[in-house]
């Protein structure tokens, strides 16, 4: 009985750290991060486990929660002593991590995906990741020891399970992790990421979820799962609780809507662009590069998902400390890159990027007025055609309209919601009740975990990326990820490998053989090869031997 005021005394109120860096930065406080705090501290006070759900706008600045968190745990460290930040891309993780380690010093923050190995086994005391690591290591494959994993069965997946069992986790814009609208969605990250939350909440672990633009019946389905383990509080902007400081600030904001029938090259010719700071997201690798090719001399940066590694990380850098006036990019950044642009010129996309993409105009303090284009003559690249029809559609009802921020923004959010109430696919629960039952035995290991990999192909959507090297310089900073289509694809017509940094050409056999059945990217770690070998590319543009997107 009296154990409990005790424990509480070693607690620093979280939301003291909060005020105090909001202080140290200038920046106003933002009342439901405060709310979501004063949640937390009530949780850890009655030693509950829990999962906070936090649904706020894009540009609230949720992430300075887990700055918030994660000084906490290096000050006082009583209830968690360590932070694990999950994203859904590198080209975030990276960015984050790099802002953390300004703050709190590189022997204290990593970063950690399949590209870069800061903490192998998410040791550090503040670990930011991809969703794609975090599931294998929480299912028993740590990502430094796949090849050995695959090769044979064994792995010291208890030290990385132990490092996340003692930690808080924030699963960050979980939305993504759906991939909603895309074709042929399997929803696999995203039973794969409730999976992991029902698992950590059932032990006790706290976890966070933060979201923009959730579909409710994506709500719907994490809610039912955790709900029957742990107890859910959610904090969500606008539906009882308003942050008025912030709403004042969107008022002050107006986005401009506008719907073209019209070529991108016609759009940008308008004499009122000509000033502007521009963001333009095409759905297609091909699309983003023919359009910088044609205004590259006019201080334009381009961005895209077929980029090297170290060429995309000198983009995102020059973005941020350059504030280029034009940037031609694909999706790779609608989340995470902290920019704010007067228009967009986008591509007709599935109304929750467009709500990302949005994201990024009149995103500032200062910034009061943006433009939203939709250009209709650009590809729909990936997504599925029903659901960016269906999304065009109701943007109509806008064209040629001005609102104020906080109206478009609730104004997209009844769409969201009318569109996937309609189209929203539920999930198998097959990976659910595998990550389940990996989670719960503890006598099954690494060799079972591969076996359930090899016949999902992965339990994440992004697992079957493959590495693909140009031809002159087979080395990983000049790799670029290549889907599994992809892959195949290039693979049946280049036929070349790379094995221990040697380029090895393959027979039309053992090509054959590769491409036959199962996931390309296992065949390629069990046969021993770092990836595949693809003619050489411009840096500065990247790979454009495919058209699906990224």
């Amino acid at each position: 009985m009296g154990s409990r005021p005790e424990r509480w005394l070693f607690l620093l109120e979280l939301k003291e750290i909060y005020v105090d860096i909001c202080n140290q930065k200038g920046w106003k406080l933002r009342s439901l991060l405060v709310r979501a705090l004063e949640v937390i501290e009530d949780f850890f006070s009655r030693e509950e486990p829990f999962i906070l759900m936090l649904s706020l706008p894009t540009g609230y600045g949720k992430t300075t929660l887990t700055e918030t968190l994660f000084k906490y745990a290096i000050k006082n460290g009583y209830f968690f002593s360590k932070v694990i930040h999950v994203l859904p891309m590198r080209s975030i993780v990276d960015d984050l991590a790099r802002k953390l380690k300004a703050e709190f010093g590189e022997d204290q923050v990593a970063a950690q995906h399949m590209g870069l190995h800061e903490s192998p086994f998410l040791a550090k005391p503040c670990v930011v990741t991809t969703l794609d690591t975090f599931i294998l290591n929480f299912v028993k494959i740590p990502t430094v020891e796949l090849r050995k994993a695959i090769a044979r069965g064994i792995s010291h997946h208890d030290f990385a399970r132990g490092m996340i069992y003692s930690s808080l986790v924030v699963f960050d814009e979980f939305h993504l992790f759906s991939g909603l609208g895309s074709l042929r969605e399997e929803m696999k990250s995203l039973e794969a990421a409730v999976a992991s939350i029902v698992c950590l909440s059932t032990a006790g672990v706290p976890v966070v979820v933060a979201t923009a633009t959730l579909p409710t019946p994506m709500r719907n389905y994490l809610m039912e799962k955790a709900e029957e383990v742990v107890e859910v509080e959610e904090i969500r902007f606008g539906e009882r609780l308003e942050d008025e400081s912030f709403s004042r600030e969107r008022k002050a904001k107006t986005i401009s809507l506008r719907i073209e029938d019209k070529c991108l090259e016609e759009v940008l010719q308008a004499p009122n662009n000509t000033d502007k700071r521009i963001l333009i997201i095409l759905n297609t690798v091909s699309e983003a590069v023919n359009i910088y090719r044609k205004i590259k001399n006019h201080n334009v940066v381009l961005l895209h998902g077929k980029l090297p590694e170290r060429r995309r990380k000198e983009v995102i850098k020059r973005i941020l400390k350059d504030n280029p006036r034009i940037i031609v990019a694909t999706q790779v950044v609608e989340a995470g890159v902290d920019i704010s642009y007067d228009i967009l010129i986008t591509a007709p996309c599935p109304v929750d990027r467009l709500i990302q993409r949005a994201g990024r105009v009149a995103r500032h303090k200062g910034d009061n007025e943006g433009e939203v284009i939709i250009v209709l003559k650009a590809s729909k690249g990936p997504y599925d055609a029903e659901i960016v029809d269906m999304t065009v559609q109701k943007v109509k009802l806008l064209d040629n309209q001005s609102l104020n921020k906080l109206e478009f923004d609730k104004k997209m959010e009844e769409f969201l919601n009318q569109i996937y109430s309609k189209v929203y696919l539920e999930p198998t629960n097959e990976i659910y009740e595998v990550i389940m039952k990996l989670d719960e035995y503890v006598f099954l290991a690494a060799k079972d975990a591969i076996k359930a990999i090899e016949a999902f192909c992965g339990f994440t959507d992004s697992f079957g990326i493959v590495s693909a090297f140009p031809e002159s310089k087979p080395l990983i900073e000049y790799a670029i990820g290549l889907s599994e289509r992809e892959a195949k694809n290039a693979l049946w017509k280049y036929r070349k490998v790379l094995t221990r940094g040697e380029i090895q050409i393959l027979d039309e056999k053992n090509v054959r053989k590769l491409l036959r059945g199962g996931c390309l990217s296992l065949k390629l770690l069990r046969g021993g090869f770092e990836g595949i070998v693809i003619p050489d590319f411009d840096e500065e543009l990247g790979f454009v031997g495919f058209n699906h997107g990224d």
